[in-house]
């Protein structure tokens, strides 16, 4: 029980119920409409006990009247939400927030909405919140939501590293401007981002229309922590083919025989001291030799996060699979260089 106390979970039956506070990132590219869509998330019920940080103001910034609440730096949104605008660090904007309201000086707070620059990417926050105690054991991440225009997106995805780096890490992409795009200009957008992260969740949000579907509720904690999430990922990629993208690839490759812990461990750290930042993103679920359930494992930029153990297979496939999605490096070149590091066969 103790370790369910330490995560801000319980535990129900013979599973462990996270009971963190959620962090959605938003992102995307310059001008894509990220500040819209965080205002038109705001006006909905589902968004109601949630804290929003902008870590820049946005080219609109955040709307309604503002009321100012202690300390200077929070304030009160219309509908309930907090929003705390820093120019400095989001993890003393996150342990401030938390200790506030621990100390009733704000009201209790179950989600975060992190908007982050148009020429950032949730990497860094993902990292802080893998990394730094004090915020892993209170808050948990629940993946980034990254807003294309329908109009520019797939010239952006093709021109700026940037983009490309977000969609890497979307768990769910958002069309917007549709009703200002031609329609060859939405399929174009949506085909760039096929390209890159077939995985992700798509929609596209007009904003005289209702809310999404995908955009009205958060993600399943129970479901995340099981993989299911995540075996759906990698199961798209697994039936995709890679190079639809001229800088940007993917692969997708079984284990068999599992690794040893260890010896994975290592061959996972060879391949991101040897490729990087070409390493966008690699993720997977894995189970390792002599073991009986799977871990998810997640690397960025050449950083691999601490695995974290599954509760359950999430399907009765039991497969050990990873995604690798790259930039500017060949990707066969990649795969034959992890297969070597994992000591799997190249057949």
């Amino acid at each position: 029980m103790e370790d369910a106390k330490l995560t801000g979970g319980k535990l129900e039956g013979d599973k462990l119920e996270d009971k963190r506070i959620g962090v959605t990132v938003i992102s995307g590219f310059l001008g894509s409409g990220k500040t819209s869509l965080l205002n038109r998330l705001l006006r909905e019920p589902v968004y109601a006990d949630s804290v929003v940080i902008v870590n820049e103001y946005g080219e609109a910034g955040v709307d309604h009247h503002l009321v100012r609440l202690a300390p200077d730096s929070v304030v009160l949104v219309e509908g309930g939400c907090l929003c705390c605008v820093v120019s400095g660090s989001v993890v003393n904007a996150l342990r401030e927030l938390f200790m506030l309201a621990v100390g009733r000086k704000i009201k209790p707070f179950r989600h975060v909405l992190i908007e982050t620059s148009g020429l950032a990417d949730p990497a860094p926050i993902l990292f802080t919140l893998k990394h730094d105690r004090f915020l892993a054991e209170r808050y948990a991440y629940r993946g980034a939501i990254v807003v294309v225009s329908a109009l520019h997106g797939a010239e952006q995805v093709d021109t700026q590293p940037e983009a490309a780096r977000q969609l890497a890490l979307a768990d769910t992409v958002v069309f917007s401007k549709s009703d200002l795009a031609e329609a060859s200009q939405l399929r174009l957008a949506q085909q760039a981002v096929a390209a890159i992260n077939p995985g992700a969740l798509r929609c596209v949000q007009r904003m005289d229309q209702p809310l999404a579907d995908v955009l009205k509720e958060w993600p399943d904690a129970q479901a995340r922590r099981d993989g299911v999430a995540s075996a759906n990922w990698l199961q798209v990629f697994s039936m995709r083919s890679s190079g639809l993208h001229a800088d940007v690839k993917s692969f997708s490759l079984v284990l068999s025989p599992p690794p040893g812990r260890a010896a994975f461990l290592a061959g996972v750290a060879r391949i991101h001291e040897r490729f990087g930042q070409a390493v966008l993103r690699m993720k997977g679920l894995v189970c390792f030799e002599g073991e009986a359930l799977p871990c998810e494992v997640h690397g960025v930029h050449g950083e691999l996060y601490p695995l974290r153990p599954l509760v359950q297979w999430p399907d009765d496939g039991r497969v050990s699979r990873l995604v690798y999605i790259l930039r500017g490096v060949d990707a066969e070149l990649v795969r034959g260089a992890v297969l070597e590091a994992l000591g799997q066969s190249p057949g």
